[in-house]
């Protein structure tokens, strides 16, 4: 079974579902559905694509849903995933971050997924906060974050050894632009990789050639700035790479 943790509270089910506000001809995705128990309730609400790992349940999710759900046997990581509207999951805690990021790849609205509770407080963390970091400022250049409900661990078979965590993730634009994208991403993980250096260092280590003089925010720590304060350093050692 994968080491999945089977979701087995039908409370805990209908709130998810609820909170995915689905309304009616939306496309859903779900990923890992398991044994099934946000299946049932999303099955009843339009047009559903269940991607399952795991081949013996989803042979089983196959049996049983034929008739109004598009079951995939398929690993999510490696899926193309078609225009979405709604995506909602109990996502696997060992790899949270990979699904999330290639998600971020892919057309949807909003998603309503669950994750590990330490993942989904450093996912929707601000400037300021000791777990603000990297999963925070990646994540929020693609989605509005928000915490929803804890779940307990009780909630769950086999239980795990921690609490869980659902989020809300609306898709938008964030409100800066890049110049690369790819530089940014380079700038937020060498920030926060040695968040308690000053920027100024840690900079150095990962763009040696670069003059920093007249670049801002040098002598602060990572853990303080916006992301469009990230976005507009990013974008400032961009253009001095170019000359």
């Amino acid at each position: 079974m994968l080491g999945q943790n089977f979701l087995i509270d039908s409370n805990i089910s209908k709130r998810i579902v609820d909170s995915a506000e689905i309304s009616e001809g939306e496309k859903v995705l779900e990923i890992g559905p398991g044994r099934g128990a946000l299946t049932e309730l999303l099955s009843s609400n339009g047009n559903l694509i269940a991607i399952e790992k795991d081949k013996w349940l989803a042979v089983v999710l196959k049996q049983k849903f034929k008739e109004n759900v598009e079951i995939i046997e398929g690993d999510i990581l490696k899926w193309d995933v078609p225009p979405i509207d709604v995506i909602v999951a109990n996502l696997p805690y060992s790899i949270s971050s990979p699904i999330l990021f290639r998600l971020f790849s892919y057309e949807w609205t909003r998603a309503v997924l669950m994750f590990q509770e330490e993942f989904a407080n450093r996912l929707v963390a601000k400037p300021g906060s000791k777990i603000y970091g990297r999963l925070s400022v990646m994540a929020n250049h693609f989605v509005d974050t928000k915490k929803l409900f804890k779940v307990s661990k009780t909630a769950f078979q086999p239980q795990p050894k921690i609490h869980s965590q659902v989020v809300k993730l609306v898709r938008r634009e964030p409100d800066y632009t890049l110049d690369d994208f790819e530089t940014f991403e380079k700038v937020v993980k060498s920030i926060f990789t040695h968040r308690r250096k000053k920027i100024r260092n840690c900079i150095k280590l990962t763009f040696p050639n670069l003059d920093l003089d007249n670049l801002n925010y040098m002598d602060l720590r990572a853990e303080i700035l916006m992301p469009s304060e990230i976005a507009e350093l990013s974008n400032s050692i961009f253009r001095l790479n170019l000359k």
